[in-house]
């Protein structure tokens, strides 16, 4: 039997709640939140919708045996708001839920959706003690999915058909690799075209923060995606925050993800001008964090 916990039963928690369910990716799903009402008729509704075990509860005792931990748990971006603005509050939230896990599923993999959310992978890893293989953050999935879906826009090409791979931080100065592009049929293409997709990208959050308050279904999406791929051990090449000792950040880099979580973190190969933006990037995570604490 496995079983995976959500912490965080907010639009986006119980979002990835419902992925996770509705792709029977665990055999058993319980959902975590403060407010007992929500949570707990979030689970009745996602068991009744997925025919799959779900207990909503404010009671963490309930994620013993998680193998997976996804946390959300933090208060929303508002429209406006930078993610570094949220790291001081976010931070301290973070670490009461790492000590309920800490209590209770000391043997899980801990995956970060939390916003900032590679500073918060980063206070995750050092309030845990967890291995370093055990702590990652979803941001880069979600990141390179709209950088391939902006440049489909951009050259006309359906999604599958195209790589693009974004790195370093997820926020306003993440890297989206433009020497990472390849798109099949479409030798040689538009480096305006590929700019263009970078700059939506780089802002396809706050836009639709603008527009609608919040996004949920793809970072949900792209949490699900993670999760099927740790929990059947798909060892799957994806962008994931993770902990880089010579930049002591969890920052943007391919890995291979597997049932032991980080089972390796692959190289870049960036031009100088990324590898630039990417130092500029762990550079401002390390100072980020240096403020609050840590």
């Amino acid at each position: 039997m496995t079983k995976i916990s959500v912490i965080g039963a907010g639009r986006l928690g119980s979002t990835i709640a419902f992925s996770i369910a509705k792709e029977k990716i665990t055999d058993e799903l319980v959902l975590i939140d403060i407010i007992e009402n929500l949570v707990k008729g979030e689970g009745l509704d996602l068991g009744q919708a997925c025919i799959l075990p779900v207990t909503g509860s404010t009671d963490y005792s309930n994620i013993a045996g998680s193998e997976l931990i996804v946390i959300v748990a933090g208060i929303a971006r508002k429209p406006g708001m930078t993610r570094e603005q949220l790291l001081g509050t976010n931070a301290k939230i973070m670490k009461s839920v790492i000590e309920q896990v800490v209590r209770y599923a000391p043997d899980s993999k801990l995956l970060v959706v939390a916003n900032p959310m590679d500073a918060m992978t980063y206070v995750a890893l050092k309030e845990s003690g967890f291995p370093r293989h055990r702590v990652f953050g979803m941001g880069g999935v979600v990141d390179s999915n709209r950088f391939r879906y902006f440049l489909s826009l951009e050259f006309g090409v359906p999604v599958e058909k195209i790589e693009g791979l974004v790195v370093g931080q997820h926020g306003e100065i993440m890297v989206p690799l433009a020497s990472s592009v390849k798109i099949e049929g479409v030798p040689p293409y538009s480096m305006e075209n590929v700019q263009r997709a970078i700059a939506r990208t780089k802002d396809a959050g706050r836009e639709v923060i603008a527009l609608k308050g919040a996004t949920f279904y793809a970072p949900a999406h792209a949490t699900s995606i993670m999760a099927k791929i740790v929990m059947r051990d798909e060892k799957r090449l994806v962008p994931s925050s993770v902990y880089l000792e010579e930049e002591d950040v969890c920052i943007g880099m391919p890995v291979i993800l597997g049932k032991g979580g980080v089972e390796e973190v692959r190289k870049l190969r960036m031009t100088g001008e990324e590898q630039r933006l990417f130092k500029e990037a762990a550079k401002a995570l390390r100072e980020g964090l240096a403020k609050v604490g840590y």
